[in-house]
């Protein structure tokens, strides 16, 4: 019997050691410089990936700052979507042409870059673009309506109601929930 036993903890003693053996070495944070570096890479998930960590660890960063708004007019979607929702998290001060770019996101065929570009005017403060938010209430999408009407609740005033009372009728319980919501929000403003 303590034969047995010291075989298995000799054996498991060898499991441990190659397990630790196997284990990749986690590697060190990136510095702020080598994030900003990695927002002109060619691969979409290594810039997307350093914009989030700059967000995360850097939000101040005056050096990246002005890379992730060029980052909005980028031929990669993925790239323009994170991008979006960063500005928008860090409540960026944008200028008109970055505004239009994110706006324009409005107008995407992929529902998710309409809701990113939502979700970053929420942070924006843009309430000079509830006119071309008002279309996605007709959106044949449930989540863009949704993500539609929150950012009218943030954006919008008690001029905004009546758009978002026609939802109050939707079969469709979420969508008459966050129109309820939003209606709520801007009558209390």
């Amino acid at each position: 019997m303590k034969r047995i036993c010291t075989r298995s903890l000799v054996g498991a003693l060898a499991l441990v050691a190659l397990f630790a053996c196997a284990s990749p070495v986690l590697a060190a944070e990136k510095t702020e410089d080598q994030l900003v570096a990695d927002l002109n890479s060619p691969r979409a998930e290594v810039v997307t990936e350093a914009m989030l960590k700059l967000e995360k660890n850097y939000p101040t960063s005056v050096t990246a700052l002005p890379k992730i708004k060029a980052l909005l007019t980028d031929a990669r979607q993925p790239v323009r979507r994170k991008a979006a929702r960063v500005l928008g998290v860090l409540h960026a001060d944008l200028n008109d042409a970055e505004m239009k770019a994110i706006t324009a996101m409005l107008k995407a065929a992929d529902q998710q870059e309409v809701m990113d570009a939502l979700k970053s005017l929420r942070g924006l403060k843009a309430a000079h673009t509830v006119p071309e938010i008002l279309p996605l209430l007709k959106n044949p999408v449930a989540n863009v309506v949704r993500d539609a009407c929150r950012t009218l609740a943030v954006l919008g005033n008690k001029d905004t109601i009546p758009s978002l009372e026609p939802l109050l009728n939707n079969p469709n319980a979420a969508v008459k929930k966050d129109a309820q919501d939003a209606i709520f929000q801007l009558k209390n403003k």
